[in-house]
């Protein structure tokens, strides 16, 4: 089964669990890049409050089961497996026909109400408005549960198959997770287009609207200001200018959360103290390499890694790629490349449970390769992370002092991760 966007088969399949995901309060996040951070600041200052939380993030970094975590610990493999095998008998038996990213989501919400969370923080998979994780209702006071805050995060040009190919129509699906009367908090250094798409939403739907900038205040509404937020970013171990924005995302959504449940400022500093979140700028060891590796795989995102770049660079990078089918393999390469980079191009492994995602063939990506850099060490479709690895860790053995860059799909880094996890 691949994408289908539609809510019908899932909300069908809730009804029949008994609709799990009404047991519970949630927080609701979208955006194009940022949501991951964002939920994980949230997760973890919620567990240094001592308030039992569940996370659900997509895709899975290492193993299928990591994207569910109870109190930031991801959910026991053999635990989930008998849950998921649950709930993939109730969708056969009644013929639902619902895809792999739905019965994913029915698994968390149903592993969510079994372990008896009080919060659960849901980042979107695919948009917003149809995505399966948007048949999330809005809490009332009839409802033991609901969301009681959306997040937007930062918008940007990606999935223009499913989403559209403007700011404003691709807004208008991120925006459509916004509940009537429940809050939403917002990135202020969006679009324009995109803010305006938001406000029109937010008017629609009665909701308050709190739009929050990590630099300037831009509402009289929020709680956190920029000064504050700057500090707190301060003890952020995740790296990067733009984390400024989603901590403030983050932020803004527990003053909201604070009306209803004790959230201290110890709680919050340890929270963001302890944060981790994979994947993004992450710092790794492989035998006699520092590897810098960062899921970077659309515009936006190769914008940021762009900018964090211009402070590591000295003697030039050799960038190791691979990107999923679909994507723009130019519009990552145009930003990051500057003239005395290498490329070497790479495959990353079918991530597991997703087979409507794919990795681009090494000659594809060499191909536009050679239109940006001034060098491409030639692979072959063969090679695993492990082999390019070892090849440039020769490289350095011998004198090369650039510095190594895993970018363009996090399902890459999550190679990378695995190989080094099996070395330790």
């Amino acid at each position: 089964m691949g994408i289908n966007l539609a809510l019908s088969r899932i909300t069908k399949l809730l009804q029949i669990l008994g609709n799990p995901h009404k047991s519970y309060k949630s927080i609701h996040i979208a955006g194009t890049n940022g949501k991951g951070s964002t939920v994980t600041y949230l997760t973890s200052i919620l567990t240094k409050a001592q308030i039992k939380n569940g996370r659900f993030t997509s895709p899975h970094l290492l193993y299928y089961n990591d994207c569910i975590s109870i109190d930031n610990e991801t959910y026991p493999l053999q635990k989930f497996k008998e849950v998921s095998e649950m709930v993939s008998k109730e969708n056969s038996s009644h013929e639902l026909g619902c895809t792999e990213f739905e019965l994913l989501t029915v698994t968390a919400f149903k592993i969510f109400e079994l372990e008896k969370i009080e919060y659960a923080v849901i980042e979107v998979g695919l948009g917003g408005k149809l995505d399966a994780t948007n048949v999330l209702t809005p809490f009332t006071s009839e409802e033991k549960g609901g969301v009681v805050v959306s997040g937007i995060t930062k918008i940007g040009i990606d999935h223009e198959n499913f989403l559209g190919s403007t700011f404003s129509e691709i807004a208008s699906q991120k925006a459509g997770i916004i509940k009537d009367r429940i809050p939403v908090v917002a990135d202020n250094s969006n679009n324009q287009e995109v803010i305006e798409v938001i406000k029109q939403k937010a008017s629609s739907t009665n909701s308050d609207l709190y739009l929050v900038d990590g630099i300037n205040p831009s509402d009289p509404k929020i709680g956190i200001s920029p000064s504050r937020a700057q500090l707190l970013r301060s003890f952020s171990p995740l790296k990067g200018t733009y984390q400024l924005q989603n901590l403030s995302v983050a932020l803004q959504i527990i003053e909201l959360l604070k009306k209803d449940i004790p959230i201290t400022e110890s709680n919050i500093e340890e929270g963001i103290k302890t944060v981790v979140w994979p994947g993004r700028l992450q710092s790794v060891k492989y035998k006699n390499l520092d590897l810098l590796i960062d899921g970077a795989h659309n515009e936006s995102a190769a914008q940021e890694l762009s900018t964090f770049l211009k402070s590591y660079r000295e003697d030039g990078i050799i960038f190791i790629m691979a990107l999923s089918k679909g994507k723009s393999v130019g519009n990552l390469m145009k930003y990051v490349v500057e003239d005395s980079d290498t490329l070497i191009a790479s495959r990353f492994s079918p991530p597991e449970n997703m087979p409507w995602v794919s990795s681009y063939n090494v000659e594809d990506i060499e191909r536009v390769g050679e239109q940006y850099f001034k060098s491409v060490i030639k692979s072959n479709n063969d090679s695993s992370i492990e082999d390019i690895l070892d090849k440039v860790a020769k490289m350095v053995e011998t004198g090369d002092r650039r510095k190594v860059v895993v970018c363009g799909s996090l399902y890459l880094c999550s190679d990378v991760l695995r190989l080094v996890n099996d070395k330790l």
